[in-house]
């Protein structure tokens, strides 16, 4: 027999497995879907709003393909930067001018207009929209030729007024970077699929969000998110709350990961962890849970590595690395290669490691911003500990 601590531990285990195994099972049924695009007289015009940050990967590759659409309706490009001096805005003027004939407007947004860096950002952009018909979108995803046709006539077809998706991750080359494109593929991608099979939570993923800007501002525009960490998921329960129907399509975009560096990794899902805390306990919860190899490496370790359960860990690891691969092919079309067998078991220990952090930690840093989140995951100006606020409310200390 077991340690009482090693079989519970095997009973967490068993409880992973079967979680995955339904995320798996909403993936696959998710990704069945098919819709039909529009004709093209029945598309109609669009203003694609891009906030910049900086020089991501692949910026240039990626912008081009916002240009390179499908779409025969008018187009207008919105750029937006809270940095007058953002390199980014330099490279993004650059890919404009190949496009000559597509209009585009240069944006540079107040960055005070709330705590969420990302919104403020939008909100100087959105002021310069031409249509109605808006795609949100970061800057450091790609597109197919045909997304934009296919995701609005979804809107149309559905009669919806916030049409998500799923986030791939590509272009790794670096160890965070393969870690990042893990995680977005083979574990963020289910967990949307399984809240909204299961659910019917639509987490909305603001790397690419489609709206109508006249029904924003009806519901109260960007100041209803201004101060929230997850916006994106705040947009969709509002839009919900008033009756609107949020649609995720089946279509995804590629988020180009190439050089991320590992503390951009760990400070990213440190950041969603908190979030998720705050905002939804059983998807804080259901994370940790539905990771069978730290429970299962676990066990063995409390068991004293106990010949019986080597077995169980190889085969809880053989089980995710396959199904990670499988997921990898089925929503961005092509694995890791077998050099890389090592990213799932430091995905997953990682990402335990994350969990136990963000379990008693409520601070985030994000674009240069010391932040705290509150109840609902609204954020909080953090002004550090209190000897510190007290320096500086008497002059002996600055910043």
């Amino acid at each position: 027999m077991f340690s009482t601590s090693a079989a519970l531990l095997l009973a967490l285990t068993g409880v992973a497995l079967l979680l995955h195994r339904i995320g798996m099972w909403a993936t696959f049924r998710y990704a069945k879907r098919v819709h039909a695009p529009l004709p093209e007289q029945t598309l109609p015009p669009i203003t694609l709003l891009k906030p910049i940050k900086g020089t991501e990967d692949g910026l240039a590759e990626n912008l081009r393909s916002f240009y390179a659409q499908d779409y025969p309706a008018p187009r207008q490009v919105v750029f937006t930067s809270t940095d007058s001096g953002d390199p980014g805005m330099a490279v993004a003027r650059r890919v404009a001018a190949e496009y000559p004939h597509v209009q585009t407007e240069f944006v540079f947004a107040r960055d005070d207009f709330g705590l969420n860096p990302k919104v403020s950002n939008m909100h100087g952009g959105l002021q310069r929209a031409r249509h109605d018909l808006l795609l949100q979108s970061d800057a450091n995803v790609r597109l197919s030729a045909g997304y934009l046709r296919r995701l609005v006539s979804l809107l149309v077809a559905e009669r919806a007024s916030l049409v998500g998706g799923l986030v791939v991750g590509v272009g790794e080359r670096s160890v965070g970077a393969v870690l990042e494109n893990l995680q977005l593929t083979a574990f963020t991608a289910p967990g949307v699929c399984m809240a909204k099979e299961l659910a019917g939570v639509s987490c909305v993923l603001g790397k690419s969000m489609l709206f109508y800007r006249s029904e924003l501002e009806a519901l109260g525009g960007l100041q209803r998110v201004k101060d929230v960490l997850a916006e994106d998921f705040a947009l969709a329960q509002l839009y919900e709350q008033h009756g609107r129907r949020v649609v995720l399509a089946t279509e995804s975009v590629a988020n180009v990961n190439i050089e991320t560096p590992l503390r951009q990794f760990f400070g990213r899902h440190s950041r969603w962890l908190k979030m998720r805390a705050v905002m939804s306990a059983p998807g804080f919860l259901g994370d940790l849970g539905s990771n069978p190899l730290p429970f299962a490496l676990l066990a063995l370790a409390v068991s004293g590595f106990d010949p019986r359960l080597v077995p169980v860990a190889l085969l809880v690891y053989v089980y995710k690395c396959a199904w990670d691969a499988r997921l990898l092919k089925l929503l961005r079309g092509h694995g890791l290669g077998l050099a890389q067998l090592w990213a799932t078991p430091a995905r997953d220990l990682a990402l335990c490691a994350i969990w136990i952090y963000a379990l008693f930690s409520r601070t985030t840093y994000w674009r240069g911003r010391r932040l705290r989140l509150g109840p609902g995951g609204i954020l909080i100006k953090d002004e550090g500990p209190l000897p510190l606020r007290l320096l500086r409310r008497f002059g002996l200390l600055r910043g």
